[in-house]
């Protein structure tokens, strides 16, 4: 009897903590995974916005080179362009982790978002609240700095939703 207890107990104390040892991911990897996110995800939602909104008004919104010039383009722009875009973009990167854990750009650099406590898959309200922090400016840009004095490598968005990036590789 107390041998299947035992066994129990086990098995319980395998299913909690994590089968290897976790090895957080820094910044390099996550940045190469961003970057490729950005292109995998975001050229296409660019071309799903011109093709329904046209060349003339993807043309009317300011960018990078109007600031520098300090020319205004002559029609105005449509303020639902860059809310759909961010939109877009954050729903597909809110799928993809609750799928799998993982944008395309993170299976590239083999991490995954995880709970910071079980090392499991991160649920959804979790996901939902790093998400909303992540695409506020200036939590990114806190949150870069936090991450480089972090004993985890764990962000600001990653500590408010207690969530943490993994690698995925298993170390034998």
């Amino acid at each position: 009897m107390a041998g299947k207890a035992l066994k129990k107990n086990r098995q319980h104390n395998k299913e909690t903590r994590p089968a290897s040892k976790v090895i957080y991911a820094g910044f390099w990897p996550r940045f190469l995974a961003l970057c490729v996110d950005i292109f995998m995800i975001g050229i296409p939602i660019s071309l799903v916005i011109y093709f329904s909104f046209g060349y003339e008004t993807m043309q009317s919104q300011p960018g990078f080179m109007d600031a520098i010039e300090g020319t205004g383009t002559s029609k105005e722009p449509n303020p639902l362009i860059p809310l759909l875009t961010m939109g877009l973009w954050s729903l597909i990167t809110l799928a993809f982790w609750h799928h799998s854990g993982q944008t395309p750009g993170k299976k590239m650099a083999h991490i995954v978002i995880v709970d910071s406590v079980s090392f499991r898959k991160a649920s959804l309200g979790q996901l939902l609240v790093r998400l909303l922090f992540f695409i506020m400016p200036i939590f990114a840009f806190v949150s870069f700095f936090v991450m480089l004095f972090h004993p985890k490598k764990r962000t600001l968005h990653d500590i408010i939703s207690r969530t943490a990036v993994i690698y995925t590789l298993r170390l034998k």
